[in-house]
Order: C-alpha cells, then sequence, then structure tokens
C-alpha cells in the first residue's frame, strides 16, 4: 500500500498573521465610527426625509381627490335641495294664489301666475336632470365598455394570432410527411414496372 509521508503545508507564522489582520481590521473600524456614525444618521435622515415627504405627496393628493368629491357631492345635493324646495314653494304659492283669487283677484292672478311658472320651470329642470343622469350613466358604460375592449380585445387577438400560427405551423409540418407515402409508392411502382419489363425482356429472349 502507499502511503502519503507527506504532511499538509502549515502557515509559518501559526496562523499570527491572519490574527493581526482582524485586531487592525477592528482598530479600523473603531477609528473610523466618528466618520461613520454621523454619515449613516445622514443618511439614514435623508432617506426617513424622502419616505415623508412621498407619503405626505400621497396622502395630500388622496385629501384633495376626496375633498373635490366630497365638494360636488355637497354641491349637487345642494342643488338638489334647493330645487325640491323651490318646487314646494311654487305649489304652496299655486294654493295661495287660488285662495287669494277670491279676495284679490289681481294680486291671487299674480301670485297663481308666478307660482305655476315656478312650478313649470322645476318640472323642465328635474326632467333635464334626469336625462344628464342618463346620459353620464350610458357614457361611463361605454367607457368602461371601450376600456374592457382595448385591454381584452387585444389579449384575444394576441391568443387568435397565436393559434393561427400554430395551426399553420402543424399543417407545414404534416404536408411534407403526407407527400411521403405517394412518392415511395411512385418509386414502388417504378421498380415493379421495371421487374415486369425486364421479365419479359427474358421471355422474348428464351422464345
Amino acid at each position: 500500500m502507499y502511503y502519503d509521508t507527506q504532511s499538509a503545508p502549515r502557515p509559518d507564522n501559526g496562523g499570527k498573521t491572519k490574527v493581526w489582520k482582524i485586531i487592525a481590521l477592528v482598530l479600523l473600524l473603531l477609528c473610523a465610527l466618528p466618520v461613520l456614525i454621523p454619515v449613516a444618521l445622514c443618511v439614514a435622515g435623508g432617506v426617513l426625509v424622502v419616505a415623508l415627504c412621498v407619503a405626505g405627496a400621497a396622502l395630500t393628493a388622496v385629501l384633495c381627490v376626496a375633498g373635490g368629491v366630497i365638494c360636488a357631492g355637497l354641491c349637487v345635493l345642494g342643488g338638489l335641495l334647493c330645487l325640491a324646495l323651490l318646487q314646494l314653494a311654487a305649489l304652496i304659492g299655486i294654493g295661495f294664489g287660488v285662495v287669494l283669487l277670491f279676495q284679490t283677484p289681481a294680486s291671487g292672478l299674480a301670485i297663481l301666475g308666478t307660482s305655476l311658472l315656478m312650478t313649470g320651470a322645476g318640472a323642465l329642470c328635474w326632467i333635464a336632470l334626469w336625462q344628464l343622469v342618463k346620459l353620464l350613466v350610458k357614457g361611463f358604460r361605454a367607457l368602461v365598455n371601450w376600456i374592457s375592449r382595448r385591454l381584452f380585445g387585444r389579449r384575444g387577438a394576441k391568443q387568435e394570432s397565436e393559434r393561427t400560427q400554430a395551426m399553420n405551423g402543424n399543417f407545414g409540418s404534416e404536408g411534407p410527411e403526407m407527400n411521403m407515402p405517394e412518392t415511395e409508392t411512385t418509386a414502388a411502382d417504378e421498380e415493379v414496372r421495371t421487374d415486369i419489363t425486364e421479365v419479359g425482356k427474358g421471355a422474348d429472349e428464351d422464345e
């Protein structure tokens, strides 16, 4: 048997070089702490300030949008409430004008005519608002349908094109295979015809 009599190489200094390197690195880090700590604090402060700025900007944008939506909703609600109160006042004015018509005809006719005019204007406003709401609903549906067609239509067209390409590739790969048997059959027919011709020539020569 073969025994390896050579021992593994050992460091001449017994590993003291690594120990001194570690000690030197630790001393270097201790000496650099007065510089590293302020730099780390500055970097952390900068990252924190940037994160706070981004969060503040996002919160401000959300609050602005929410405030705009709330203000628009309150304005619409206030307008509807004013229109409803105006319609109610017009109806009350019609009744008051009818009652006043028997006491002072001129004042009764004036109040009655004004109340009827306000009632008609209120009815037209309600009809216009209803048509506007229907138009907004239709526009929102059309926008949703257009976005869905733009998003899913491209995917469907892409999938359809991929399917078409795959089918064309399959047909193209099957074409030569389908033509091979015809070629082989033609070659076999030619060989048979050649054998028959040779046999016929041999029979003629025997005669």
